[in-house]
């Protein structure tokens, strides 16, 4: 089969009308962004090596930046120091040859056919390793040993999104759709000058790779480069979308919409010159999809496992149990697998932290010695096998209540919304470490109110960081008795179905409940008079300030997250529906993809303030609500202030503020159908 290609006389696009002929009928425009929709082979001829390289003009033609056209063009491996190089003639050391069988000719063959690979004509270069691994349909997959060349390479730091990240993207009722990239890297053709450092023997013949192989250290930072750009591109179109290296995930309310944003996508992918694996991806829109090892239920707001990986794990508890015994070696492979399950089963976290602990034993000299395993870590290996098909719930409950605990010498004093508890410690008690005091009146604080906080989100406010640490992360490995102490604290959350999220609140700043658990403040950013004089003069004057404090309030009435203040119209903006005629949101910007998940069931009109960032998920979302173009503000030094620091946020001189008009209630936008476009 020929590469992906668009006959000339049959270009066509997509243009950013809402009307008129359909997508596969529209004259490509001279100018804008072009996304071409007849000619393209769906791909069942398969990836060819480096196939993006003949796409280029095309990735120019959409805006792509400079660096990224030129590693299209050929991608430049980024030495730090020069590899060592060796003949590219026999006789070839045995150890730096690829094991011979009949399933390496056929997976060499294939690579050969895609133009993957090609015999070397090169008179020196470096040679590694090639071997197979079985997929779990137990085809092959060719593994290039790239351990050695690695250490000549400085991989930059870069940030992959995660599974930690999807709940803030999903929103309730979404329908969801997937699409996968096939043999994504080997898209991304290797400048010839470089061909020679991924040279690899088989049966005395010297083959070098022509396109970005797995293996190689700095290949996902420059693959990630090219879909991201892609997924902001998608996003500036109206669709929300988050992309893992080659798996891309979208969502929309609407099932219909979604559809027409899958088949903007097949095109631009198509047209960009992307190889599309259709048998792996999602392409009809759904509320249960697998993406980065979860499924995610949007309907339920629950997340599991996939059951192939139960399978998997569940066969792995099974023969640890049946073995009872465990090296360091296998040690790290079973907690390596369960903490990534602690993820989507509930209370996993907690249940992997004696199996963490137990490991302390296990020598680093003898990795493989055999030990046997305790009663504890058996357990909680049963435990597992027990709970891996239970799904835990990604978006906490909506009732929200906010407790605030204390602890001294004498007594211990909570306040769970306006209802103030004490207790006085036991002879016992009184001997306790402060943390475990902490600890324990947060547990009796709840277990005092029970019966209202069933079902609830339990705010916790507390000053001690310890606390609020072993809560958020489900206990720790430094006390084991605070690691009881939060077990028993868990086993009653899981009784009255209660979700509890932790919050350190500095001494110094006790009456401030916005500080994150991690011992940072959110922005308590305020805007000035002079440019809210501007906004309210174009959009009317709001009822409300749904996220502020006393001292960041736009107007005199307001909501704080600080349940000490009594000033305060409400705490929480996210505790109750919306219903205004026109409110202020401006949240720390972490906060916005849950403002847009809250909008969905709000009505009335809401001025939205936020950064302007290109690459941010949630930005599409914002766009495609919007009723009016935004207001933007440059030049905020003297305008704009983080009232935790009273000092202007930082990078402020390239920050871009926007201001939004948004309508409330569940977007319905189409492709085409940007804010600005339509003005």
């Amino acid at each position: 089969m020929s590469l992906v290609h668009l006959k000339t006389k049959e270009r066509v696009a997509i243009t950013r009308a809402t009307r008129g002929p359909p997508l596969s009928q529209r004259e490509l425009p001279a100018k804008g962004d072009p996304i071409t929709t007849a000619g393209f082979d769906r791909g069942n001829g398969g990836t060819r090596g480096g196939q993006l390289s003949q796409f280029v003009h095309r990735w120019r033609q959409l805006g792509a930046p400079p660096q990224l056209c030129s590693l299209i063009e050929g991608y430049a491996i980024p030495f730090a120091m020069v590899p060592p190089f060796r003949g590219l003639r026999p006789p070839f050391p045995r150890l730096s040859s690829t094991p011979q069988s009949p399933q390496m000719d056929a997976v060499i063959q294939s690579l050969l056919d895609s133009d993957m690979i090609s015999p070397s004509t090169e008179s020196s270069g470096f040679i590694s390793p090639m071997f197979l691994v079985y997929k779990g349909d137990g085809s092959p997959r060719p593994v290039f040993n790239l351990k050695r060349l690695n250490t000549f390479l400085q991989p930059k730091k870069f940030r992959l999104i995660n599974h930690f990240r999807v709940p803030s993207f999903l929103q309730r009722e979404d329908f969801l759709a997937s699409i996968d990239l096939s043999q994504a890297y080997c898209h991304v053709p290797i400048t010839p000058r470089h061909r020679r450092f991924l040279s690899f023997v088989y049966k005395d013949t010297v083959y070098q790779w022509t396109c970005l192989p797995f293996g190689l250290a700095t290949a996902p930072q420059a693959f990630a480069q090219l879909t991201n750009w892609v997924a902001s591109y998608l996003r500036n179109k109206g669709i929300r979308t988050i992309v893992y290296l080659d798996d891309f995930l979208f969502a929309h309310q609407d099932p219909s919409l979604l559809e027409e944003h899958l088949r903007y996508v097949t095109q631009l992918l198509l047209f960009l010159g992307w190889q599309i694996n259709f048998k792996k991806s999602q392409m009809v829109p759904t509320q249960l999809i697998n993406f980065l090892g979860i499924t995610w239920n949007t309907k339920s707001l629950q997340m599991s496992l996939p059951e192939a990986k139960v399978l998997s794990i569940s066969n792995l508890l099974l023969s640890t149990i049946h073995r009872s015994q465990w090296s360091l070696k296998s040690a790290q492979i079973l907690i390596g697998v369960l903490n990534f399950a602690a993820f989507a089963v509930p209370l996993g976290r907690l249940h992997l932290r004696w199996i963490q602990i137990a490991t302390r034993p296990l020598r680093r000299v003898r990795p493989r010695q055999l030990l046997p395993l305790s009663e504890r870590v058996l357990g909680e290996l049963r435990w597992w096998q027990e709970n891996l098909r239970h799904s835990s719930s990604f978006h906490p409950p909506v009732n929200r209540v906010f407790l605030s605990t204390d602890a001294s010498d004498r007594a211990w004093g909570a306040e769970i919304s306006g209802t103030h508890i004490q207790g006085l410690w036991s002879r016992v008690q009184q001997s306790w470490h402060i943390n475990r005091k902490e600890l324990y009146a947060v547990r009796a604080a709840i277990l005092s109110s029970s019966s209202r906080l069933r079902n609830c989100t339990v705010v916790l406010q507390t000053d001690n960081k310890t606390v609020a640490a072993y809560i958020r992360k489900q206990g720790g490995l430094r006390s084991a008795t605070l690691l009881r102490e939060t077990e028993k604290l868990f086993q009653l959350t899981s009784a009255l179905n209660l979700h509890i999220l932790p919050f350190f609140i500095p001494g110094r700043l006790n009456s401030l409940a916005d500080r994150l658990s991690r011992g940072s403040a959110p922005p308590d950013w305020h805007l000035g008079s002079s440019i809210t004089r501007i906004v309210f003069s174009r959009w009317g004057v709001p009822e409300i300030d749904l996220f502020a404090t006393y001292r960041s309030r736009v107007v005199d009435a307001y909501v704080t997250r600080d349940s000490h203040d009594h000033h305060a119209a409400f705490t929480d903006a996210f505790s109750r529906l919306w219903n205004f005629t026109l409110a202020w949101v401006f949240p720390p910007p972490p906060l916005l993809p849950q403002v847009l998940h809250h909008l969905n069931s709000a009505q009335g009109l809401f001025l939205v303030v936020a950064p302007r960032w290109s690459k941010v998920f949630w930005r599409a979302d914002l766009k495609a609500r919007a009723i009016a173009p935004p207001l933007v503000f440059r030049d905020l030094k003297q305008h704009l202030t983080d009232l935790t620091t009273d000092q202007p946020p930082p990078q402020i001189d390239e920050m871009i503020l926007e201001i939004w008009l948004i309508r409330g209630g569940v977007s319905r936008s189409r492709i085409g159908r940007r804010p600005i476009d339509d003005f």
